[in-house]
């Protein structure tokens, strides 16, 4: 059977400025969306006691780095995704879709298991007994939601990979609207329900995303869904899903990595006292605000590198590269100065009114924001151009480099720094250094060109215009 390429899904014509938007800008608003839910758990939590906006960012970190081995694996089901419809290859979607299903089903038994290590797990920690309970709480209930967590991520892959990012930002609007009402609800009690504080903000977070969870599956479901990919059709395909592994792997590896070199980061400026521990929690819930367009703008790099490969159309992945990081440049000198120059502004709705105490974690958080500002920019070109990588099928090379800098060049100094007796701002240079030399090791590795000749698809079928057997 003959392949129509002109079935190609949303692969454009060129990937000017125009084209990365098209896919970029719904990513951008569907990140901005999970990160606005973080911003205002923070928010609400830092109004309920300065103990639960501490225990929310360091249990909500701890469980998303432990379940990033399998989010970063089933997450990669988007590259096939993207390289099938780039190749024509669209009767391979579905049965792609089934294999990142099965792989997040392992990840929801594992995850969900939490639920009974969670204690002897943060009292290694040693935090605050105060937060260290409330970490427990946070964490045991982001672990009975596992479900929906990983289907989420696994399902939006079918509408990411295609470029048809709009479905994913609707979901994600809609799980920001029930998100923000039921944190409010569960967080301090209303409507005759008990204030719940840290634990409320976990459970509303669990139910925002099992509403997300429901609408996915019935998009996922539906007849066209159905008759043009066969979605309904469930499916093991062993070697498909051995291929995955493979190259999902990797990917999973390199975030959790990535997470874990940063959550020890965190953990350890926990372990400076409840003040730097608050203020964290603060300052990096802006960070994920400004973040937000960063992520989207690499995940539209991935997804449009990825349909080229998928074409065989190596000239039209080095342009959406080159137009995505113009891009995030420009975006990124902007929020450089917002939180160079307007610090009290960004600052403001943090802060409790007639609570002393909480002063000093503002003024911290004041000169965290000062490190973030040195490293946005660069940070931001380092996310577009490794997941231009993975795109492209380079996981390997990104697992290997985070090995070895996010761990032996990072978390592992900043424990060295923590047991030396070393201020909370040195933790803060080592992880400067850290973006400076990932992005600078992706740049010479894009540049090098070997990623333009892999591929995570069937090459011999795809250039056989052949299908690929069942």
């Amino acid at each position: 059977m003959k392949i129509d390429r002109s079935k190609s899904g949303a692969l454009p014509a060129d990937a000017g400025f125009g084209a990365v938007f098209k896919i970029a800008l719904p990513l951008i608003l569907s990140n901005s969306c999970h990160a606005a839910n973080m911003f205002f758990d923070r928010l609400m939590l830092a109004r309920y006691a300065n103990e639960a906006v501490a225990a929310a960012f360091t249990g909500g970190l701890t469980h998303f780095t432990l379940s990033c081995v399998f989010v970063g694996t089933v997450g990669y089901t988007g590259t096939f995704v993207a390289q099938y419809d780039g190749s024509g290859h669209r009767e391979r979607i579905g049965r792609a879709m089934w294999q990142g299903i099965y792989l997040a089903l392992l990840g929801t038994v594992v995850m969900t298991s939490g639920f009974w290590w969670a204690e002897p797990l943060f009292s290694c920690f040693g935090h605050d007994p105060g937060v260290a309970k409330q970490e427990v709480i946070y964490f045991q209930i982001l672990s009975i939601g596992s479900f929906s967590f990983m289907l989420v991520n696994v399902l939006s892959c079918f509408w990411n990979g295609r470029g048809k990012t709009n479905l994913v930002l609707a979901v994600s609007a809609v799980m920001t609207l029930f998100n923000l009402p039921l944190n409010y609800l569960f967080i301090f009690g209303k409507w005759g329900l008990p204030a719940m504080g840290t634990a409320g903000a976990a459970w509303g977070t669990v139910g925002a995303e099992v509403i997300g969870l429901l609408v996915y599956a019935a998009a996922y479901f539906s007849p066209s869904a159905r008759r043009h990919f066969g979605t309904h059709r469930i499916s093991f395909d062993g070697e498909l899903l051995l291929r995955m592994i493979r190259y999902g792997l990797p990917n999973g590896i390199h975030l959790a990595l990535d997470l874990i070199a940063f959550n020890t980061f965190g953990l350890l400026l926990g372990c400076y006292g409840v003040a730097v521990h608050e203020a964290s929690g603060i300052t990096f819930g802006i960070n994920n605000i400004a973040f937000c367009p960063a992520i989207g703008i690499g995940m539209a790099a991935s997804i449009l590198v990825g349909q080229a490969v998928g074409a065989e159309r190596i000239g039209l992945a080095k342009k959406a590269l080159k137009n995505c990081l113009v891009i995030v440049t420009a975006y990124t000198f902007f929020m450089v100065l917002l939180f160079s120059v307007f610090q009290d502004l960004v600052l403001y709705p943090f802060m409790r009114p007639g609570d002393a105490g909480q002063a000093e974690s503002i003024r911290i958080a004041g000169y965290m924001l000062y490190f973030i500002s040195g490293y946005l920019l660069i940070d931001g070109c380092s996310i577009v151009l490794s997941n231009a990588l993975r795109g492209a099928g380079d996981t390997r090379f990104t697992m290997w480099a985070m090995t070895g800098v996010g761990i032996g060049l990072f978390a592992v100094p900043c424990l060295v720094l923590y047991l030396a007796g070393f201020p909370w701002w040195t933790l803060w240079i080592a992880l400067e250094a850290e973006i400076v030399l990932l992005c600078t090791l992706f740049f010479l590795r894009c540049l090098g060109g070997r990623w333009t000749r892999m591929r995570v698809i069937e090459v011999s079928a795809l250039r056989d215009g052949h299908d690929p057997a069942p």
